[in-house]
């Protein structure tokens, strides 16, 4: 097997392991504010792997550090975005919004890089989107400062893929992992201490979500995303974190929700999107040219 399937297939597992995090999300939020839960997870995740590193904290370098940083600011500003915008947009459509990562990560790579996306990954894109569509948007088209604040946010977790990309080489994952946690639960900290006053219900659900998003949702998932990515391309990954969605359907099953024949529509057209990642095609169509 190819290192970048095996790639793919590790990512592919973050975002089933993402998927779980919605419903319990959905259940925690309504007992905490949304800044605490993220301080709490995250600090919880950074204090897991700190006993994991922190012999190699004496050594760390220059490098570790601003990747460490980076790459856990982009994702925060995300986080926090994502959450502020669901207060004056709809969860549908904050999940379509958001997706629009996809779009912007070939786009960005093609500003930075110099370099166009080839013929599967355009494709991959295509279907990808048209499948997120079905998923999350009715008729309500309209844009309001929740859609705006949403879509930053897209921009921003677009960052992190490529920064991902650019710093997740030559460092030591375990203590670049540890570092992106702790800059994303010390920022998320501040608004949940000045918004939120740090109301965190101590009962079995809450303890447990957050150990539980602590553990594979972050530790677990930016883990593998941070060693495994740089064996695949920027726009493959974000086009397999669409998965995110699909499990996330498939998971809220069980808190309620109905998995409509409209969803399945759409996880089946992402779900090709992310299969034609790996078809192999003619080499006239491998790259597309100006």
């Amino acid at each position: 097997m190819r290192q970048e399937i095996k790639a793919d297939l590790a990512l592919l597992s973050v975002t089933l392991v993402w998927g779980t995090s919605f419903p319990i999300m959905s259940v925690a939020l309504k007992q905490m504010g949304p800044y605490t839960f993220l301080s709490f997870r995250y600090l919880t995740a950074a204090l897991i792997l700190f006993f994991m590193v922190f012999k190699k904290l004496k050594d760390i370098d220059r490098k570790t550090i601003k990747s460490g940083a980076l790459i856990g600011l982009a994702l925060f500003v995300g986080c926090i975005l994502q959450i502020v915008g669901l207060v004056y947009t709809t969860p549908s459509k904050s999940g379509f919004l958001t997706g629009m990562n996809v779009i912007f990560v070939p786009f960005f790579i093609a500003m930075i890089y110099k370099q166009l996306p080839d013929f599967k990954s355009v494709a991959g894109v295509i279907f990808s989107v048209l499948g997120l569509g079905i998923m999350s948007l009715d008729s309500n088209m309209s844009i309001n400062f929740g859609d705006i604040l949403t879509i930053i946010s897209a921009v921003a977790f677009a960052v992190q893929i490529i920064l991902v990309d650019k710093y997740a080489r030559g460092v030591d994952i375990a203590v670049i992992s540890f570092l992106q946690m702790f800059v994303i639960g010390i920022l998320s900290f501040i608004p949940a201490v000045a918004v939120e006053g740090l109301n965190f219900p101590v009962n079995k659900f809450t303890v447990s979500s957050v150990v539980y998003t602590a553990i594979f949702c972050s530790i677990y998932a930016y883990y593998v995303q941070n060693k495994m990515q740089p064996f695949t391309k920027p726009t493959h990954a974000a086009i397999i974190f669409l998965a995110e969605p699909v499990f996330s359907a498939i998971f809220s099953v069980f808190i309620g929700d109905a998995l409509t024949g409209k969803a399945l529509i759409g996880c089946l057209f992402i779900l090709f999107g992310m299969l034609v990642l790996n078809i192999k095609l003619p080499k006239r169509l491998v790259q597309l040219k100006d």
